[in-house]
C-alpha cells in the first residue's frame, strides 16, 4: 500500500494534439504521455491538448478518448500572450478537470494559443502540485513568432532580445510594450517549479534572457528506435526533407542548392519532399518554392510526397539515404534529427542553434552555412566525391534519447524539491 501511495498522478498539457497537428512539440508531449502511462511509478497519466474546435466554448474541456482531453483556447492579445475570456459552462472548465484528475505533477509543453493565464489557473487549482514547463522555442523571448530573427523575408539573426530591438521589428507597437511583455512572461513563469530545455543552446538563451540556469534541466525529446536497412548511398543518392514547408524551415535553400549543382552532379541526386502546409504560407513563399521546384520535378530530380502521418515515417525514411534540415532560424532541437538518427540516417543541416548541437560535422552528418545554397551544394558534392563518406556518416549515427529515458528524467524533476 505504501508503494502505491507514492505513485504519481501526472497530467501532460500541450498546445495541440498530434492527431490534428503533428508538430514537433505536440509529438514530444504525446510521446512523454504514452511513456508515462506504462511507467511503474505512475498511477495515472492524462493528456490535455488545446483545440480551436468551434463547437467547444472558449475554456471548455471535452473528452477525446480515455485519458485524453481537449480544451478550447484562443489568444486575445498576442503581444502579451493574453488568453481570451473563458466561456465554459459550469462543470466543463479547466479547473473542473483538474479537480477531477487531481494530478500531483503537471508537465506543460506550451502556453501558446491558451495564454499565460493558464499557468496561473493550474497553479491556483493545484497549489501543492509540481509544475514543469518544457521550453520548445523562444516565444517568451521573441515577439516574432519566437524565431529570434528580424521581421521580413530577409530577416537576420538576433543574438538577444531587448525593447529597442523588438520595437525596430514592430514599429507600430510602443517600445515599452516589450518590457511589459518580458515582465509578464517572467511573472507567469514564477509560478512554475522547473523548466526543461531540449537543447543546451535553448537553455543558454533563456538564462541570458533572465531565467535561473539551476531551474532548467536539459532533457532530449524521446524518440522510439526503429530497425531498417542501412542507407545505400548509391547513385542516385536519395535526399529527404521532412516537416512543415514554412519559410524558416529552409526548403527553398535545399531546392536552390540543387540548382547550384552542375547538371551532371544534379542528375546523381533525387530529392523527396515530405512536407505539409505549403498551401498555408504566404503567396510570395508558395510562388518561390514552386518556381524552384517545378523544373526539378520536370527533370525527375524532385518528387513531392506531401504530408505524412506518424505511422508513415518508417517507410518515408527508408526511402532516403540522408535527411536535409536546412532551417534558417535558431532551431531548438528539431525532432526530425532524432527521427533520422533513430533510423540510421545522417543529417545535412544548417550550422546553427540546436542543429549544430545535435549533428557532429563529419561524424553523423554535415553542416553548412545557414541559408547558403552554395555551401549546401558543396556539402552535396562531398557525397559524390567520396563514395565512402555517406556510409561512414550513417555508421556514426547514435540512437537519440529513448522515451523511457526521457520519462525517468522528467519524473526526477517531479521529485526534486
Amino acid at each position: 500500500m505504501e508503494r502505491a501511495a507514492e505513485r504519481r498522478r501526472v497530467l501532460v498539457v500541450a498546445h495541440g494534439h498530434p492527431d490534428f497537428g503533428p508538430g514537433g512539440g505536440e509529438i514530444a508531449a504525446y510521446t512523454l504521455f504514452r511513456a508515462l502511462r506504462s511507467h511503474p511509478g505512475v498511477e495515472t497519466a492524462a493528456f490535455l491538448a488545446r483545440t480551436a474546435e468551434p463547437r467547444l466554448p472558449i475554456g471548455a474541456v471535452g473528452r477525446l478518448r480515455e485519458g485524453e482531453y481537449l480544451v478550447r483556447g484562443e489568444i486575445a492579445d498576442w503581444p502579451l500572450m493574453r488568453g481570451a475570456p473563458c466561456d465554459a459552462p459550469p462543470g466543463r472548465g479547466l479547473a473542473d478537470l483538474l479537480a477531477e484528475l487531481s494530478p500531483d505533477v503537471v508537465f506543460l509543453h506550451h502556453y501558446v494559443h491558451m495564454g499565460l493565464e493558464t499557468l496561473a489557473e493550474i497553479r491556483a487549482a493545484l497549489p501543492a502540485a509540481r509544475l514543469v514547463l518544457t521550453l520548445h522555442d523562444y516565444v517568451a523571448i521573441c515577439r516574432n513568432q519566437g524565431l529570434m530573427v528580424t521581421t521580413g523575408p530577409a530577416g537576420t539573426f538576433c543574438a538577444r532580445s531587448g525593447a529597442a530591438a523588438c520595437h525596430r521589428c514592430f514599429p507600430d507597437q510602443p517600445e515599452d510594450l516589450f518590457d511589459r511583455r518580458r515582465a509578464r512572461m517572467l511573472s507567469a513563469f514564477a509560478a512554475l517549479d522547473a523548466f526543461v530545455a531540449p537543447s543546451a543552446f535553448l537553455k543558454a538563451r533563456y538564462v541570458d534572457w533572465g531565467l535561473e540556469g539551476a531551474r532548467i534541466a536539459v532533457i532530449g525529446n524521446g524518440v522510439e528506435g526503429s530497425t531498417m536497412p542501412a542507407p545505400r548511398f548509391e547513385a542516385p543518392i536519395r535526399l529527404g526533407f521532412f516537416g512543415q514547408a514554412r519559410p524558416r524551415k529552409g526548403l527553398e535553400v535545399a531546392l536552390a542548392a540543387l540548382h547550384v549543382l552542375e547538371p551532371a552532379s544534379r542528375a546523381r541526386f533525387r530529392f523527396g519532399v515530405n512536407a505539409s502546409r505549403l498551401e498555408a504560407q504566404e503567396p510570395w513563399y508558395r510562388a518561390l518554392v514552386r518556381r524552384l521546384a517545378e523544373p526539378l520535378e520536370a527533370a525527375g530530380i524532385v518528387t513531392w510526397h506531401g504530408a505524412y502521418a506518424p505511422g508513415d515515417l518508417d517507410a518515408r525514411m527508408a526511402s532516403v539515404d540522408t535527411v536535409l534540415v536546412p532551417s534558417t532560424w535558431w532551431e531548438n532541437a528539431p525532432l526530425v534529427i532524432a527521427e533520422a538518427f533513430a533510423r540510421g540516417r545522417p543529417v545535412i543541416g544548417s550550422r546553427l542553434g540546436g542543429i549544430a548541437e545535435r549533428v557532429r560535422d563529419g561524424t553523423d552528418g554535415l553542416l553548412f552555412a545557414p541559408g547558403d545554397a552554395r555551401d549546401l551544394a558543396r556539402a552535396l558534392r562531398r557525397l559524390l566525391a567520396d563514395p565512402s563518406l555517406g556510409p561512414t556518416l550513417a555508421a556514426g549515427t547514435r540512437p537519440p534519447t529513448a522515451p523511457q529515458a526521457m520519462v525517468e528524467a522528467y519524473l526526477a524533476l517531479a521529485t526534486r524539491g
